[in-house]
Parts: C-alpha cells; sequence; structure tokens
C-alpha cells in the first residue's frame, strides 16, 4: 500500500506538457507533439513516513530512482494524443535496502486532449486512478503572473479532493532549451471524509521548452498528514497517524 501511494503521488507530476508560444508575452499551454516523439526522463525521490499507532512510533526513510520513456503513439483528426509511458527501470530503498521497483517494465497507455484532460487510459493498478492525476490546462493563452486552477476527485489513494493552483512565473534558458517557468501548489480542498483526516500541500516548480514541446525539468516539495480511526470491535477505535515528506526531481535524460 506504502509503495503505491508513493508511486501514486509520484504520478500526479510526471507527464510531459508541449506548448505553443501565441505572442510575446503569453502562451498557451497544450499538448502538440508530433506521432513518434520519444521522451526520457530520470527522476529521484526521496523522502520519509512517520506512522503512529497504538502509542508506537515507527520512522521509514524511502528513496525511489526511476527511468522514465514517454512515446507519443498517435495523434487523432481532433488533436487528441496517444501516449505511451512506460518505466524502463527503478528502485525503491526502504531504510537502505534497495529492491526493484515493482511498476518496473510497466507501459502506461493514455489518450488525452490538448488542455491534459485524460480521455482513456489503461495499465495502472486498479486502484490508481490516473485520470485525476493529470495536470489540465485552461483554454486560453496566459501571460506572466496569471494563475488558474484545477482539481484532482478523490481516488483510493488521495480519498479527500486536492486543489491545485498554476502561475507563470516566466521565462528561463535550462539545459539549453527556451523555457516557460510555472508554480504548482497542491492542498487540501477539504479537511475530513469519514474516517480520514487528510491535509496535504505541495509546492513545485515546472520548466516546459515550449518551442520544442517538452518538459525539461520538475521540482516538488510535498508534505502529507493523515489520521485514520480503525476500528478495533467491541465500540473501539484507534487513530493512526501518518506523515510523509517527499522531494521528487525530475529531469530530461542526456
Amino acid at each position: 500500500m506504502l509503495k503505491r501511494f508513493v508511486l501514486a503521488l509520484s504520478v500526479l507530476f510526471l507527464c510531459g506538457v508541449a506548448m505553443s508560444a501565441v505572442a510575446a508575452d503569453k502562451v498557451l499551454l497544450q499538448y502538440s507533439p508530433k506521432p513518434g516523439t520519444t521522451t526520457k526522463y530520470k527522476m529521484h525521490l526521496s523522502g520519509n513516513t512517520v506512522v503512529t499507532a497504538m502509542k508506537q512510533t515507527q520512522k521509514t526513510d524511502l528513496e525511489t530512482d526511476m527511468s522514465i520513456e514517454q512515446k507519443i503513439t498517435g495523434v487523432d483528426k481532433d488533436g487528441n494524443i496517444d501516449m505511451a509511458t512506460t518505466i524502463t527501470d527503478g528502485t525503491i530503498t526502504v531504510n537502505k535496502t534497495p529492491t526493484p521497483l515493482p511498476g518496473n517494465g510497466q507501459v502506461i497507455r493514455v489518450k488525452m486532449a490538448k488542455t491534459g484532460e485524460v480521455k482513456e487510459s489503461e495499465g495502472m493498478d486498479n486502484q490508481t486512478n490516473f485520470q485525476n492525476m493529470q495536470i489540465k490546462f485552461p483554454e486560453k493563452p496566459v501571460g506572466i503572473g496569471e494563475s488558474w486552477d484545477a482539481v484532482i476527485n478523490p481516488n483510493p489513494q488521495l480519498p479527500i479532493p486536492l486543489k491545485v493552483k498554476y502561475t507563470l512565473l516566466g521565462f528561463e534558458t535550462v539545459e539549453g532549451y527556451e523555457c516557460a517557468k510555472l508554480q504548482s501548489t497542491v492542498t487540501t480542498e477539504q479537511g475530513d471524509a469519514g474516517s480520514i483526516n487528510l491535509n496535504v500541500k505541495a509546492e513545485g516548480k515546472i520548466w516546459f521548452a515550449y518551442k520544442d514541446g517538452i518538459m525539461v525539468k520538475n521540482e516538488v516539495v510535498s508534505n502529507m498528514v493523515m489520521v485514520m480511526e480503525n476500528d478495533m470491535g467491541g465500540g473501539k477505535k484507534e487513530k493512526i497517524e501518518t506523515h510523509m515528506n517527499l522531494n521528487l526531481r525530475m529531469g530530461i535524460a542526456k
């Protein structure tokens, strides 16, 4: 369950986005890659979890290294994009003990609109709703300082809706690419859902090469506090409190 949760949180920031410039001070954020385009990325995720239950506390240190390949397999007449994302290699390290990533070799297939709205998906664990983890973009161009909002709907890994705010910060040259720099902020939309109370906050920076149509770099720091009530029977309930801190870095593989 913990590994699936870490992967689910990671996938929230995995997909590359193509962008088209429409004016000197505004850009239209949309998927527009050509069929056959393949981009490779390296991702490193590190952090820890602290779980308190039955008056005992357990800390777990986590590290995940992943090699990812994204290939555009087709674009239909409406501009909807078919994309295959493959985890080509990966290792998860728990308390300094490495093991192969459970998703090694897995292929995730997605059909999405230019705005990032996912139409169909397959290849993910049935408990992971990939459609709710895809970045969504506004239909009109945005300028420096402008923001837009999106909502991540509840799913088995994240049972409470999350609110996402994106802001265009400016333009930078990174790894030789002219990039638009975005800031992302993820917070809880509500604080309680039945027996689960979840508080999530994530701050990220995303760099997109808007002329080349690829993501260049992504950095995210996230913090989560989850409190669950476990039914012990006989009318007794036990609280389980989990704190998770994660740092993600992802960039083009050279």
